[in-house]
């Protein structure tokens, strides 16, 4: 999987809000993002998004505090850096 981050908003020193575009590689993480969305995502499939989003995004220390929303395969984020 690889992503893009759409928009970076900064709240104060240390959170932002951030917009961020998975761009799944295989049909297994295609459907992962669209079970996640629609509510009926398995634990591994939902494992595999959240992994993603926690810990590959290149944001250096970073805690997702929050998943806002998500959008097809945008996800909105409030993030403690």
């Amino acid at each position: 999987m690889k992503h893009t981050i759409n928009s970076k908003k900064h709240i104060d020193t240390h959170q932002s809000l951030i917009s961020v575009e998975l761009i799944p590689e295989t049909e297994i993480e295609k459907q992962a993002i669209l079970h996640v969305q629609a509510t009926i995502a398995s634990d591994e499939e939902r494992e595999l998004v959240e992994n993603y989003l926690n810990f590959s995004l290149g944001l250096s220390n970073y805690s997702v505090v929050d998943l806002i929303d998500q959008k097809g395969n945008t996800f909105f984020l409030k993030i403690f850096i």
